[in-house]
């Protein structure tokens, strides 16, 4: 028998194949009236999206190439227009009123002076201060309980800018100011196992450094774990990996769990390697809470393109989930978030958010 890793994850696809299929009937059951009993709470995960598509960069084959490519993404952040973009997401939480926000891709871009040694810090566009200015000016405050930096990236940029631009990415988890969560505790963590990319340019690599943050909380009596997560996209065997250390480490605890997130798997992707993350996360206990809700409709949530400007009913692809374990019942959940754009006609996110209401009984 073959034993080498590609031959593993073939093994595992072809399982992945039939146990997607017994998945995905765990939603075709409704919970029993009983378990909606207890005190609800609202969470939403959210991909902020961090502006532009990193490959091109990462691929680029020489160095005047990889200078214009880091140009072109710089630029790009610029098109998105993430200030714009944060008055539409603060206004989608300011609707829902959710009591626990998970946040994926809250970019950081600073830029400093060109080939300077030291980490840029000229900051350009700050999503996460962004946000929170626009959800205080809405009336409708939430803090930050737990904000984790991820990769840390940081390139030259050429023509017209001759700067170094940095991209940090966070992960962050919010509450609602004076709402009814009590935060216990505050917790994060980066996976051991993370994708490393080798950069033909300059003949060095870039880690995908991915994490998890948590809460531990109460309300009404009840306590739960609230976690929230941003696993790798480029790669299902280092994904796969990232899945099986949650479950191990933040998610390794009794009680009431809820996990939400960008999980960059489900059980319908077309490639059965693709479905491995999501599989081990249920095989560990965890409970989708979609299909029992929406039995049948795919809840698509990601597709709406790099340069936020697909049409509306272009989103594919279920991967912004909130599943949970333990004495927790899904209530109601939606997804949003291709309803309205920028006044220069763009998307809040490549993503759609994912809300759910859960029952604490």
């Amino acid at each position: 028998m073959d034993g080498s890793p590609r031959a593993h994850l073939r093994r595992l696809a072809r399982l992945a194949t039939a146990a997607a299929l017994a998945v995905a009937g765990l939603g075709l059951v409704a919970p029993p009236a009983h378990a909606e009993a207890g005190p609800k709470v609202a969470v939403l995960t959210r991909n902020l999206y961090l502006g532009g598509d990193l490959t091109p960069s990462i691929a680029a084959p020489t160095l005047p190439a990889f200078l214009a490519a880091n140009a072109a993404l710089l630029s790009h952040v610029d098109l998105v227009d993430f200030p714009a973009r944060a008055a539409l997401i603060a206004d989608e939480i300011r609707e829902r009123k959710p009591d626990l926000v998970g946040l994926q891709e809250v970019a950081l871009w600073r830029t400093g002076p060109l080939g300077d040694p030291a980490p840029a810090t000229e900051v350009r566009y700050d999503y996460l201060a962004l946000l929170m200015a626009e959800l205080a000016e809405s009336g409708h405050p939430y803090d930050v309980v737990v904000a984790q930096e991820e990769a840390d990236l940081e390139a030259p940029a050429g023509a017209p800018y001759l700067r170094d631009v940095r991209l940090t990415m966070r992960d962050v988890i919010l509450v609602r100011h004076g709402g009814r969560i009590k935060v216990n505790a505050a917790s994060s963590g980066h996976f051991v196992n993370n994708l490393v990319f080798p950069l033909a340019a300059t003949g060095g690599t870039a880690t995908s450094t991915r994490g998890w943050t948590a809460v531990d909380a109460a309300l009404g009596g009840r306590t739960f774990r609230f976690v929230n997560t941003h696993l790798e996209a480029f790669h299902p065997g280092v994904r796969l990996l990232q899945a099986q250390e949650l479950l191990r480490g933040p998610l390794s605890v009794p009680g009431r769990l809820v996990l939400v997130g960008d999980l960059n798997s489900g059980p319908e992707l077309p490639d059965p390697n693709n479905r491995l993350a999501y599989l081990a996360l249920v095989a560990g206990g965890m409970v989708d809470t979609w299909p029992i809700l929406h039995p049948g409709d795919p809840g698509y949530t990601s597709g709406l393109g790099d340069d936020l400007t697909e049409p509306a009913d272009d989103v594919e692809h279920r991967i912004d989930m909130v599943l949970v374990r333990g004495p927790v019942a899904p209530v109601s959940s939606e997804v949003f978030g291709n309803e309205r754009q920028t006044p220069g006609g763009r998307w809040a996110s490549d993503h759609l958010g994912h809300q759910a209401v859960l029952a604490l009984p």
